[in-house]
């Protein structure tokens, strides 16, 4: 199987041992003369990379014309946007000080043809020293290259490396972080302007002390239910694991939702149970997958009900009618599938026995993805398990929806004239629909967006926005606090660390994945 240029040579240093790395191209293409002059340029000169060259001036190098053509527009490309000084990127007849190439090959993301020009260009951008000198060079005919699909791919790479290097803060994990966290501040500071600063402070002030410690008391009870329902999933899928171990997993997965966007701690939990459990990389998945389904069930379903309780009251915004159908519908499809997937498993089965002699990507990915299906519709489909996880995650957001209205009746002022019935449903409609926003990653853990909808839904219901915002964002730093409190102590608990969790670097998982490979036949 065809593993990409960059891949392999990065699987070939990384078991070399020598402190002068260098690889030529399997044709011989470059005359081997040059080879003693390519090491010491590394070895004895003092530069860090060294290449050879079939574009500069004195260089003496014959190959078919369309190449030619197609590799001087592309090394032209380079060093305009790249800002590149060499003249050719591509050549195969490369050295490397050991040291140097290591430093960058954690930043080199190309697995393919662009990786010879990405590493020359981060050498030069980093400031290490770089040779290039003119070769003898000859075409082979052997070469494996696609010339159209790989120069269209190298010219789409050119743009991606440009826009890294001009941009950092932007295209970097950490970038990402920061300037999601930026539009979570920006949200809340300009409806905060909005609705008046001051009114806000005042009404923090006016808050009972008492009753939000109730709340922050009651929502703890939350997470162990949590550690409860996620222990029903897994052993469902054959894995019985401690409850304390689960509930911290969760504790530590969920704060890195808090800081990170999109959702990416879900990942962090499928590396907790790969590294503590061992836990196959699909039975995780699909665990997770189960979990959050059923989250969306419990809370459009409790947003169903608790609309058509205020409706008497209130006409809804069309973004919040809007947000509980497209959420009802994509839980109504994706029971649907799984639906037809249970009842199709018998004849799955068959053409997987038929498939389990196939060897590649193709057949890892459809036993992969079998398997998944067929762990989801496990817990998902079968009667007994689907009402068990129903019950366990009405239960939680029966917890969450009742932290926010402690946190409402710690204002005072708040529902005198209303009866508490009506109170009720308008805060099991807000919370529904501000976690139904969550669907949405735009910031870290909502932040932001959730005050938005629920300060939207208290408005329609009478509550003044000022106050209504206030209980949003007391409500939200109640359960965010909560929750990092909780990761911090189970990362202790566990013997892990913030940077080992909160790392989004995708080779973390696929460094696991090979290894769950052979677990998903056991599974």
């Amino acid at each position: 199987m065809r593993q990409g240029r960059g891949k392999a040579l990065n699987r070939a240093f990384k078991a070399a041992s020598g402190e002068v790395l260098c690889y030529i191209d399997v044709d011989l293409a470059t005359d081997m003369k040059y080879l003693e002059k390519l090491v010491r340029a590394v070895s004895t000169d003092g530069y860090d990379f060294a290449t050879g060259s079939r574009m500069m001036p004195e260089s003496d190098a014959k190959r078919p014309f369309k190449r030619e053509f197609a590799s001087r527009g592309y090394n032209f490309l380079v060093r305009l946007f790249l800002h590149s000084k060499l003249y050719d990127h591509q050549c195969g007849f490369k050295a490397f000080r050991r040291d140097a190439l290591f430093e960058l090959l954690g930043e080199i993301e190309n697995e393919h043809w662009f990786w010879d020009t990405e590493i020359l260009v981060r050498a030069q951008h980093k400031g290490y020293r770089v040779i290039e000198f003119p070769v003898y060079w000859r075409h082979g005919g052997s070469s494996k290259v696609n010339l159209a699909k790989d120069v269209k791919g190298m010219g789409s790479e050119i743009f991606r490396l440009w826009r890294e290097l001009s941009f950092p803060l932007v295209v970097s994990g950490k970038g990402k972080v920061f300037l999601t966290a930026a539009l979570a501040i920006l949200i809340l500071a300009f409806v905060a302007t909005f609705l008046g600063a001051s009114d806000i402070l005042e009404n923090v002030k006016q808050a009972s002390f008492g009753t939000l410690v109730l709340a922050s008391m009651v929502y703890c009870i939350s997470w162990p239910m949590r550690g409860v329902r996620f222990q029903q999933i897994l052993k469902r899928l054959g894995n019985q694991y401690g409850l304390g171990f689960l509930t911290g997993s969760i504790f530590i997965s969920q704060s890195a939702n808090v800081i990170l966007p999109a959702r990416i701690g879900d990942l962090s939990r499928m590396y907790i149970l790969k590294k503590s459990k061992d836990l196959a990389l699909t039975t995780s998945f699909s665990s997770l997958t189960v979990e959050r389904v059923f989250d969306i069930v419990a809370i459009t379903s409790i947003a169903i009900l608790a609309s058509s309780g205020a409706a008497s009251r209130f006409e809804l915004a069309p973004w919040m009618d809007y947000l509980i159908k497209l959420s009802g519908i994509a839980v109504v499809l994706f029971f649907s599938i799984l639906f037809i997937v249970s009842f199709r498993e018998g004849h799955t089965k068959n053409i997987l026995k038929m498939e389990k002699s196939q060897s590649g990507l193709s057949g890892k990915i459809k036993d992969f993805a079998s398997t998944f299906l067929h762990q989801l519709s496990v817990v998902a489909v079968r009667p007994s398990a689907f009402l068990a996880v129903t019950t366990s995650s009405l239960l939680i957001w029966g917890v969450d929806i009742f932290t926010c209205f402690l946190v409402l009746k710690s204002f005072p002022t708040v529902g005198v004239s209303t009866s508490t019935t009506y109170m009720i449903s308008l805060i099991f409609l807000a919370v529904a629909l501000g976690n139904i926003a969550k669907i949405f990653p735009i910031t870290p853990g909502a932040i932001g967006t959730y005050e938005v909808a629920l300060t939207a839904v208290f408005g329609l219901g009478g509550i003044k926005p000022e106050i209504g915002f206030t209980v949003a964002v007391l409500d939200h730093i109640i359960k965010n606090s909560i929750t990092l409190i909780g990761g911090g102590l189970a990362l202790s608990e566990l013997g892990l660390r913030w940077g080992e969790v909160l790392c989004t670097d995708k080779d973390i998982l696929k460094g696991e994945s090979k290894v769950t490979q052979d677990n998903v036949k056991r599974t």
